[in-house]
């Protein structure tokens, strides 16, 4: 018998948006799991107490944010489209069905008042929370860092000594660096002579193996055992990550009380100053060294000897090499072998590199020369290696997961403050997934049990003590 579907419109019903939802679901999890309390406090001087209409709630806000960078969301609009229809977006963000959905403008203003800072402190509060719970330790840590699009095209770019780049006008009359007819040369742009004009903040980056243009650039480093993301920095494109690891770190010891006792990162942090700073800290590192290319052969600049009294080396064969010129502001010197001795050398093909055959040897020489020599050694071991290898799918595999499921292969906004609110959010969402993944049995119970037997030892201590005196149990007394 076929059966007809009759619809009537229901004036009045009563729907629990809970019994919707399956047990497994993801939000489920994490609605569980967090504990958002704190956001009233720390966004309560934003809002007048005692003046102007309702504000939106902080923690709706946030939890529309979540869902946002949880499933890869990038645009606000479409942001408060899915909440509208999606019923389990709407559970998550306690939003009733006859209730209207925020307007993605109030989205917006209210990211832009909360700044960089709180989004910083909302993060580290989070983790506060879940080191308390015993969900990681923060010992063993590994740093990396990666590039971000900009979200700004390289036609943005003008000339640095117009001065105001937010000026439209300039825009309109500037030529910029491609718009040459064939046949002629394009003009070279650099960060020192260009800026963009649409983004200010980002720089311009050439790497090998990637796309040039206009970048940020985001260093995350990890609890290793767990790859819980222990901190997120944003900078521009163009800043180098290695001086900025130890600052990093004690980021982590001080602000947020870690016990870090091991360092792991690639050869990018490899410097003199990183491994010396370390030393101090009395932190165990495992970062390679950053060797050039051309002072770098089959030959180890181990084998060079180094005259301290007349300040220059001597090759194997003989040969002085002299200092040639400074780098890094003048704390590193080059070392260059002089008057055309390796064209005649019977070991030039064991000594210059694949790539600097027709070119002279030469060796760096940094004050922190005697940390260098160490890690030189080192970085040959099993030990190190093996660390290498992890280091790779521990840190490089969560940038991965960013750009991949969570929208950070591009900036969504432009600045470099609101760009890092971006890196910090994913960071968070990244977080979440792995905090709600976690076995209860290994963390929760095990702190119970322990605290548990704990208060019956204490017990026990207590009535053993009263066992002792007689006039409260004689007989156990004179049998004991």
């Amino acid at each position: 018998m076929q059966g007809k579907q009759t619809h009537q419109r229901e004036l009045f019903s009563t729907i629990d948006l809970e019994s919707f939802i399956p047990k497994d679901h993801l939000l489920r999890k994490v609605d569980k799991l967090l504990d958002l309390e704190f956001l009233y406090g720390l966004t309560e001087e934003l809002y007048c107490v005692d003046n102007g209409r309702t504000s939106i709630d902080p923690v709706l806000f946030f939890r529309m944010q979540l869902i946002s960078y949880l499933f890869g969301i990038e645009s606000d609009r479409q942001l408060c489209r899915d909440v509208h229809l999606n019923l389990a977006y709407r559970w998550f963000c306690r939003i009733p069905l006859y209730q209207s959905v925020p307007h993605h403008s109030s989205l917006t203003r209210i990211r832009d008042r909360m700044g960089e800072s709180r989004y910083q402190q909302i993060f580290k509060l989070m983790l506060l929370q879940w080191q308390k719970q015993g969900r990681f330790t923060g010992k063993q840590i590994v740093v990396d860092a990666t590039l971000v699009k900009a979200n700004a095209s390289m036609d943005s770019l003008v000339k640095r000594e117009n001065a105001d780049p937010n000026a439209r006008v300039l825009k309109q009359y500037e030529k910029r660096y491609h718009d040459f007819q064939h046949g002629k040369r394009k003009r070279r742009v650099a960060n020192q002579t260009h800026v963009s004009a649409s983004d200010p903040d980002a720089t311009m980056v050439y790497r090998k193996g990637t796309d040039g243009g206009l970048k940020y650039k985001v260093h995350y480093s990890a609890d290793v055992k767990t790859r819980i993301i222990t901190d997120c920095y944003t900078t521009t494109g163009s800043t180098h990550e290695g001086p900025i690891l130890p600052d990093r770190i004690d980021y982590l010891c001080n602000e947020m009380g870690f016990d870090v006792q091991e360092v792991i990162a690639d050869r990018g942090y490899g410097r003199g100053p990183t491994y010396s700073a370390f030393r101090q800290r009395k932190i165990r590192t495992y970062i390679p060294l950053h060797d050039a290319r051309l002072g770098k052969g089959k030959l180890t600049p181990t084998e060079f000897r180094y005259h301290s009294e007349t300040d220059r080396y001597q090759c194997p064969e003989g040969y002085f090499l002299y200092p040639y010129e400074k780098l890094d502001n003048g704390m590193i010197k080059r070392y260059r072998i002089t008057g055309g001795h390796c064209r005649q050398c019977p070991r030039r093909a064991d000594c210059l590199p694949e790539s600097a055959k027709n070119r002279a040897r030469f060796v760096y020489r940094s004050p922190h020369q005697h940390e260098i020599d160490k890690v030189r050694v080192r970085q040959e071991t099993r030990a190190f290696i093996s660390k290498m290898i992890l280091r790779k799918w521990t840190i490089e595999g969560l940038f991965a997961e960013a750009k991949q499921f969570h929208g950070l292969r591009r900036a969504r906004y432009r600045g470099l403050q609101k760009v890092s609110i971006q890196a910090l959010m994913t960071a968070m969402a990244q977080n979440i997934k792995r905090i709600v993944k976690q076995s209860p049995s290994i963390y929760w119970l095990l702190k119970k049990y322990l605290s548990l037997r704990e208060e019956i030892l204490k017990v026990q201590n207590y009535l053993n003590y009263f066992r002792r005196i007689p006039k409260f149990f004689p007989h156990e007394a004179v049998s004991a």
